[in-house]
């Protein structure tokens, strides 16, 4: 058999490629916008791009526009439930009703050339698959998160279910034309559900369209906004305030340091969030709040007004899943703390750019001396410029988003 290699984006013959994935713009979830990214790659390079969505948002509610074209994208999104994430029982049943429609009208429509499909929900690839061996086309897998084996760190199977899920995933990413993920760790991990002629491949994911650092010497109004002044440290956690992050650590340090230490935001939704509001309701002295998702429009401000992001990640996680956070975090020039295994991959990345400082779960001393730091303005600057430093390098943009394009059309 030829070894697989990726042609050069422009000169590869042009194609009918479907895209699936539940969440699309203008829904907030990150994996829609790095979505739409390739998409309008794929668009650039000459191919007919379809992206099929749900209509609900991945907060719950939504209701976007069933049918429509985006920057050259047609979008087609699916109605269904908008339970959101809130509960269990809520987001099984959002999958549910997009996998049943989605099988509908990939069996329906025109005959793709290609299918790719991303990891939300679980086992997308199932239907990639299916579509492409029922029409006659190839399919290709960008793997955000890792099944079954986010299920198993998240301790909901083990045993005999753990083994048949794995089985179930090797038939899906079985015949790919290419298993594209986020990190070296995750692609290690992905080998045992490939065959070793499939091409694994990883490229970091990039910092976010419009995402900038704020005018040095302008002051962020929703800073203001929000009652935090000036000369206070502000940690902000923002995004997915999920079971697979960790958040002891840092709830810890902000009762170890009092009422007078830094304020400690926590921005988001998420099955963790009830542990914060028990928190913050058992010590409401202490300076810790809890914040809502903000709209788009808003996101830049957002996150450029607090001086350190707060990032973590459950060592038993590591590898499953890459959260994007960080490279939020480097377009606008923010430092970043993270709380994680100090060999995967979010912690070499962040210790090699010298964007911020790494801690392992459970050391609270080296976590305070951490924040010690962070509170220098000096030491905060000296971090932040390795952020926009490392935000054209590793992450950068159009380098990464050809790059993804051009793997996944093979």
């Amino acid at each position: 058999m030829l070894a697989w290699r990726p042609r050069p984006l422009g000169h590869t013959p042009t194609m009918r490629i479907v895209l699936l994935n539940q969440f699309y713009p203008p829904d907030l979830a990150p994996t829609g916008h790095y979505l739409h990214d390739v998409a309008r790659a794929l668009v650039a390079a000459g191919h007919d791009v379809t992206v099929v969505a749900s209509q609900r948002a991945y907060g719950g509610g939504g209701g976007f526009a069933a049918d429509e074209r985006v920057d050259g994208v047609r979008v087609r999104r699916l109605a269904g439930t908008g339970f959101g994430r809130g509960d269990l029982a809520g987001k099984l049943a959002d999958y549910l009703g997009y996998y049943l429609q989605l099988a509908g009208v990939l069996a329906r429509g025109e005959r793709p050339d290609l299918v790719v499909a991303l990891t939300t929900p679980p086992y997308l690839g199932l239907l990639a698959k299916w579509t492409a061996q029922l029409r006659g086309a190839r399919h290709a897998h960008w793997v955000m998160d890792i099944y079954p084996d986010v299920m198993r760190a998240h301790g909901m199977l083990d045993g005999a279910a753990y083994r048949a899920l794995q089985k179930l995933a090797s038939h899906a990413l079985g015949g790919a034309g290419v298993v594209l993920t986020l990190a070296p760790g995750m692609a290690a991990g992905l080998r045992a559900y490939t065959d070793p002629r499939t091409p694994v491949e990883w490229v970091p994911l990039w910092t976010p369209e419009g995402l900038e650092p704020w005018p040095a010497g302008q002051n962020v109004p929703l800073r203001a906004e929000r009652g935090w002044s000036a000369e206070r440290l502000v940690l902000l956690y923002s995004g997915n305030l999920g079971l697979g992050h960790r958040f002891e650590e840092f709830l810890a340090a902000a009762a170890a340091l009092g009422a007078n230490g830094p304020r400690w935001a926590f921005a988001g939704a998420g099955r963790a969030r009830p542990r914060i509001e028990r928190f913050i309701a058992e010590q409401p002295a202490l300076p810790v709040e809890l914040l809502d998702n903000v709209p788009a429009e808003r996101l830049r401000e957002h996150l450029c007004s607090a001086d350190v992001h707060l990032m973590s990640l459950e060592p038993s996680w590591e590898g499953t899943l890459l959260p994007s956070k960080l490279q939020a975090s480097l377009a606008v020039g923010r430092p970043v703390l993270y709380v994680g295994d100090p060999r995967g991959d979010l912690a070499r990345w962040i210790a090699e750019s010298g964007a911020g400082w790494v801690v392992a779960p459970g050391a609270s001393a080296e976590l305070l001396a951490a924040l010690a730091a962070a509170a220098d303005p000096h030491a905060r600057a000296a971090r932040a410029d390795a952020a926009l430093r490392a935000r054209v390098g590793r992450f950068g943009r159009a380098e990464n988003i050809a790059r993804a394009a051009q793997l996944l059309v093979g």
